[in-house]
């Protein structure tokens, strides 16, 4: 399986079974985070893969191994993690393995840089969707204007399924817009509406690769007038 096809098939989950990955298998996914083009030149984001006893936090799933992801201060930091690492996300599932994005996450020892975490390893079973099995906002709500790419990121995941993008499809380019915020009392105090639209540009750019065209992310001026309590982030080109 490819990282296109794992888009429309991929579940999360919070039931691992408890033996590491071997070596080999941790080195390969090293190697493949380093062929990731960064959603930004200047990009600093790192991570850590750590096992359970270097983490804390409360209703984190047990997983033989987690990344814990940083970034330095900077524009789009967030955004920037996300894209890099649902990358990953896609990847494992791609190889038979299981993630789950974990926001309750910390280190033991703790860093201003630290942004969020990943639980992975292998699935105590195997699991896979359907398009049906999507519990995702239709196009025309999240949407205006036309472009095959956008359904692969209307499937993205995100932080209490909020789903807080709008893209405008014009004239080949897609604008995308971040909410900020989302709806109700757990979305008051939900902060990472960034690093969502960051994964749903991955699944963009996934799916503009899978379209024979190299994917380009632009901070421009120009973009048409952001919904109502959106924020402009770039354009897809």
């Amino acid at each position: 399986m490819d990282l296109y096809s794992s888009i429309f098939t991929r579940k999360s989950t919070r039931n691992f079974a408890s033996s590491p990955l071997s070596e080999e298998k941790l080195d390969e996914i090293k190697a493949f985070i380093e062929t990731v083009k960064p959603l930004l030149p200047d990009a600093k984001i790192t991570y850590k893969l750590v096992g359970p006893e270097e983490i804390k936090g409360m209703g984190v799933p047990k997983a033989p191994h987690y990344f814990l992801i940083y970034g330095e201060e900077q524009p789009l930091r967030n955004t920037c993690a996300g894209y890099l690492f649902q990358h990953v996300d896609l990847f494992l599932f791609a190889q038979g393995l299981a993630s789950r994005w974990v926001g309750m996450i910390k280190p033991k020892s703790s860093d201003p840089n630290f942004i969020i975490g990943m639980a992975f390893g292998e699935p105590e079973k195997t699991e896979k969707r359907t398009l049906k099995d999507f519990d995702r906002k239709s196009l025309k709500e999240i949407s205006e204007g036309k472009d095959e790419r956008l359904e692969a990121a209307r499937l993205a995941p995100s932080g209490l399924n909020g789903q807080p993008w709008y893209f405008i499809a014009r004239n080949g380019a897609i604008f995308v817009y971040r909410q900020k915020k989302i709806n109700g009392l757990p979305g008051m105090m939900y902060k990472l509406t960034d690093l969502d639209v960051g994964i749903a540009l991955c699944h963009l750019a996934v799916a503009t690769e899978k379209s024979g065209k190299p994917f380009e992310f632009l901070i421009s001026k120009g973009a048409p007038a952001a919904p109502d309590g959106a924020l402009f982030v770039g354009t897809v080109k």
